[in-house]
């Protein structure tokens, strides 16, 4: 739950790529953490309906939703769309800087948050078990 909240607390203020899936998720999963399970974390928030997922439109202005299926979204993930790398096959470097993808926190999501905020949960309360702590309660990362 606290990885959830994470995720849905970082979401909450811009969209998300792959990387920050990444980051996230190896400081509560720790360094064996794969780009597999990267995607995982993806596809099981997009399947419960608290993210959907897209890219930055090709006008470079806002974020456009994709229109497809989970399994065809994930695909585009995993090997890459519009000329961005995708997770197959890429460094840890390649994958710092695509855009293959942009996560979006939709209205459940949203709810969902709030859930979890209204249980106590913040940012600083939900340390994962591979990050360490150095900042303050309340602190962006």
């Amino acid at each position: 739950m606290s990885l959830e909240f994470r995720l849905l607390y970082d979401l909450d203020d811009d969209w998300a790529d792959f990387h920050t899936f990444y980051v996230i998720g190896r400081k509560f999963l720790g360094p064996t953490m794969t780009n597999v399970d990267v995607a995982g974390l993806i596809r099981q928030l997009a399947d419960s309906g608290l993210i959907e997922l897209g890219s930055l439109a090709d006008n470079e202005v806002g974020w456009e939703r994709w229109d497809v299926s989970l399994d065809e979204a994930m695909r585009r993930i995993a090997e890459g769309y519009r000329g961005e790398v995708g997770y197959d096959g890429a460094d840890a470097n390649a994958l710092m800087g695509t855009e293959v993808v942009r996560a979006n926190l939709t209205r459940k999501g949203e709810l969902r948050l709030a859930e979890l905020e209204a249980r106590g949960m913040t940012y600083g309360s939900t340390v994962g078990s591979f990050e360490t702590r150095d900042r303050k309660d309340g602190d962006d990362e």
